[in-house]
């Protein structure tokens, strides 16, 4: 369309042209964030992207109300990103440097999309409890010292302080180099109790030599599948005669009948 560069304005229309024109500007700026253009030292515009190259800090020293609070209808209430360093870091000097909590869900998630660094770790440079699970609204116990993981949970006889699980896996895998993978202790009840399935499941297999600091001799009766033996402490066992696990090879040795090893004879020392 050609311009018309003969017909003369008015003062009026040109008044009414401008005016226009800034309608039209601030209805399109409305409809988008506005950009940032302030720098250090500037307010902080809401509603835009503020830019900055020094550290911006928001200090409440005169209460204990939250510094800064960021709520949201349906969206995140606070987000922290970071490109190569950490998105969002709390710090205290005597409380808890990060809380989540939830009334309905998880109170804190972690996740992670390496396959090589966990979802969540927990380091303790104190010589204390990296990661604490505690199951139950009393007052958490003193965490022990030294340990990566600790479950408690004290309600009834069927809390479980640690669950493991696994569908075809290990559900509990412990290893050590001279020490002990797996141990266990108890006051009153079982240390260790092993439940094999229905069917063809096993309840304990060991590979290996196999220690029992209480166990003796003794003689296991007819009728009978326990017997106490000396020393006391621990009790021999086996399975029912009506389907023994060695059918069809020679039955091994009871230990009543079995041979006992001769003394070794040992040589004075001479004076």
């Amino acid at each position: 369309m050609a311009l018309d560069t003969v017909t003369p304005r008015s003062r009026r229309a040109l008044l009414g042209g401008a005016a226009g024109a800034l309608v039209a500007f601030v209805a399109q700026a409305l409809g988008r964030p506005l950009s940032a253009r302030g720098a250090d030292g500037d307010n902080m515009i809401l509603g835009a992207v503020n830019t900055a190259t020094a550290t911006t800090k928001i200090s409440n020293t005169a209460t204990t109300d939250a510094v800064f609070w960021g709520a949201a209808a349906g969206g995140v209430g606070v987000q922290g990103t970071s490109d190569s360093s950490t998105g969002v870091y709390g710090l205290s000097d005597s409380w808890a440097g990060v809380a989540g909590v939830s009334l309905s869900l998880v109170g804190v998630v972690g996740r992670s999309a390496s396959a090589e660094w966990p979802a969540i770790v927990g380091q303790s440079y104190g010589d204390n409890t990296g990661l604490l699970g505690y199951s139950g609204s009393a007052t958490i116990t003193a965490a022990p010292a030294k340990t990566g993981v600790y479950g408690y949970a004290a309600q009834d006889g069927g809390s479980r302080g640690v669950w493991r699980r696994a569908n075809a896996g290990r559900g509990v895998y412990g290893q050590a180099t001279s020490g002990y993978g797996v141990y266990g202790t108890a006051a009153s009840g079982t240390a260790a109790y092993f439940k094999g399935g229905d069917g063809s499941g096993r309840a304990l297999n060991a590979q290996g030599r196999v220690f029992f600091r209480t166990a003796g001799l003794a003689t296991i009766g007819a009728g009978s599948s326990t017997a106490a033996p000396s020393p006391p402490g621990s009790t021999w066992w086996r399975p029912p005669r009506s389907s023994p696990p060695w059918r069809g090879t020679r039955a091994p040795a009871s230990p009543s009948t079995a041979s006992p090893r001769a003394p070794r004879r040992t040589r004075s020392p001479s004076t």
